[in-house]
């Protein structure tokens, strides 16, 4: 405590000059591209034809089409934040006598990790994705920010062990956000303060899948079911110390989509993806269109994709433009009775909407089915 009032002391006898070098990172399942290299090859299109763990991201019904175990790990390699962006874990269970199949999975990973500094105005982009993070941060300030989301989640699925024609999935998730803030806001330059928000909630998902041949499937997801998020702010500047407690809600994730098996070695995938609601006090209202494509060529798969936006609006911005009309995705992967390997090249919308360019990031996932 001392050394932060210290701190506070020194700052205060400064000029009026940035504090900070400017720099913004951003990483995780948050940022539009979901996880898992396969899917993000295809763009996130994924509500309809997802089969594997990571349907507990994209639709938990479709756990229901694992025929084994299965553990999963992926990684964004060319993260600054950390490596690790989804760990998980299925098990399947068969019940003949009732001609149900279930399907639990645990899963990890990183929703969203920021680091950033330097000073930002009201209407950066930086400024206003950085304020969703901590909320009660000044919309001008000079300082550095650093901030961990993770979620932890359970999910079953069910559905006919026979012939199915629908399977049912739900998740459930607890999700930790943990940021720390030291610097200063322009309309009060000598006040330096130093900031830690610690917020929780527990996340609801629910999906559905319908078969409507062997070739046509629907999807259909929605996460964060009446989620509130519980917010503790601790905060420290030259007049002493305050304690906050408040409660926010978290928007809802609609997603809706389509999977058809062109033939044997094509198949087409397409998505409608919708982010509404109040954050605190802001508004969000996303829409996105996702469009992919798998061909299989033995033990090879060759993904293409890309996501449309149709509108990312929020009430603190009238749009946000992105550098580029659609976000282009591609990958390679690799697979045999028990391993499936991915990798995933794409066009990062978070950061490039900071550098005001395209942005490309790789990622790498493996799976073991026993």
């Amino acid at each position: 405590m001392k050394l932060q009032f210290a701190a506070i002391m020194i700052f205060s006898l400064l000029p009026c000059i940035p504090l900070f070098a400017q720099s913004f990172d951003a990483q995780g399942s948050d940022l539009l591209m979901g996880v898992g290299a396969k899917n993000i090859a295809v763009a996130g299109a994924k509500s309809a034809g997802t089969n594997d763990i990571y349907a507990v991201f994209y639709n938990p019904a479709g756990l229901s089409e694992l025929s084994s175990h299965q553990l999963a790990v992926s990684s964004q390699a060319d993260a600054k934040l950390g490596h690790l962006n989804f760990l998980g874990f299925a098990y399947v269970n068969e019940f003949e006598s009732l001609d149900l199949k279930m399907v639990l999975a645990f899963t990890f990973n990183p929703r969203l990790y920021m680091k950033a500094s330097g000073e930002f105005r009201e209407k950066d982009f930086e400024s206003i994705f950085l304020r969703y993070t901590l909320p009660g941060l000044s919309a001008n300030f000079d300082g550095a920010i650093d901030s961990k989301t993770d979620d932890y989640r359970i999910a079953m699925a069910i559905s006919p062990l026979y012939n199915p024609l629908w399977s049912f999935g739900v998740s459930i998730g607890y999700v930790n956000c943990a940021t720390t803030f030291g610097g200063v806001s322009l309309e009060d330059p000598s006040n330096f303060t130093s900031m830690s928000t610690v917020a929780t909630t527990v996340s609801l998902g629910l999906g559905a899948k319908y078969y409507a041949s062997d070739a046509l499937t629907f999807g259909i997801n929605l996460k964060n079911l009446d989620s509130k998020l519980t917010v503790k702010v601790e905060k420290i500047d030259s007049n002493g110390e305050t304690h906050r407690d408040y409660e926010v809600d978290v928007p809802y994730d609609f997603s809706a989509g389509l999977h058809f098996v062109y033939d044997e070695d094509i198949d087409l995938a397409a998505d409608y993806q919708q982010i509404f609601g109040s954050y605190g006090s802001y508004t969000l209202d996303f829409k996105l269109l996702r469009f992919g494509a798998s061909i299989h060529d033995g033990a090879l798969d060759y993904h293409l994709g890309f996501i449309a936006p149709i509108t990312l609006q929020s009430d603190k911005i009238e749009s946000f433009e992105l550098p580029f009309p659609i976000s282009p995705t591609a990958g390679i992967g690799w697979h045999n009775n028990n391993i499936d390997i991915s990798l995933a090249l794409y066009i990062h919308p978070v950061m490039s909407l900071n550098l005001g360019k395209p942005s490309p990031s790789l990622d790498l996932s493996a799976s073991y089915n026993f």
